[in-house]
């Protein structure tokens, strides 16, 4: 497996090699969980979406500008060995 990464064209999930490459445009924004709609920024991603099975995966195009914003504005969520109950999807 590919440690789940899809940018090396196979699903983590299902295993499947047919993974595909498109840009998914933020309409929204980027934005603090809670912060409502102020304060947010509108950043592109590069999105992998799997044929078999459709999982996706979104990997933001960073630039400094937006590396500062997500080091500054959102929040950080610590290495950690395995996600706790009811630590999210």
């Amino acid at each position: 497996m590919t440690d789940g990464d899809m940018r090396y064209g196979r699903c983590g999930v299902c295993g499947g090699g047919e993974v595909y490459r498109g840009e998914y445009v933020a309409q929204a924004g980027l934005r603090r969980t809670g912060a409502g709609k102020f304060g947010s920024r509108q950043p592109v991603f590069d999105a992998y979406i799997c044929a078999a099975c459709g999982h996706t995966q979104l990997h933001v195009q960073l630039d400094e500008k937006m590396s500062s914003y997500v080091r500054n504005k959102l929040d950080r969520i610590p290495p950690q060995k395995s996600i706790a109950a009811g630590g999210g999807t």
